[in-house]
């Protein structure tokens, strides 16, 4: 086993121990030519576990360091995919996802709240 699958089990293992149930939904508009209307698909929920946290990171526009809220997760969200935990929602910003290998350890996402 090399260096980087020990740390994916060990984030697994991590985010099984301190995260919760969430689950990531994605809509997709579309657009119907034969109505001339937009219509939404939603893709199936994905259940994953999460762990949403404020966290220092540095603003990229202003070179500061600025407190954000960041979701971390095993499974890879999209831009504008929305997070549900409970009675909570977010939708997933910028994602950052730890690869140094062609095995993904770990998802960084930046969410608003929905």
């Amino acid at each position: 086993m090399t260096f980087y699958e020990e740390m994916a089990e060990l984030a697994a293992e991590m985010l099984t121990e301190f995260g919760a149930t969430a689950t990531l939904s994605r809509e997709t508009i579309t657009f119907d030519k034969k109505t001339n209307r937009r219509t939404s698909v939603l893709v199936e929920p994905v259940a994953t576990l999460t762990v949403v946290d404020d966290m220092e990171v540095l603003d990229e526009n202003t070179g500061r360091m600025v407190i954000r809220t960041i979701a971390t997760m095993l499974h890879k969200p999209q831009v504008n995919d929305k997070l549900t935990m409970g009675d909570r929602a977010w939708i997933i910003g910028k994602v950052t996802t730890v690869q140094p290998t062609n095995l993904p350890i770990v998802h960084f996402a930046e969410v608003t709240n929905a």
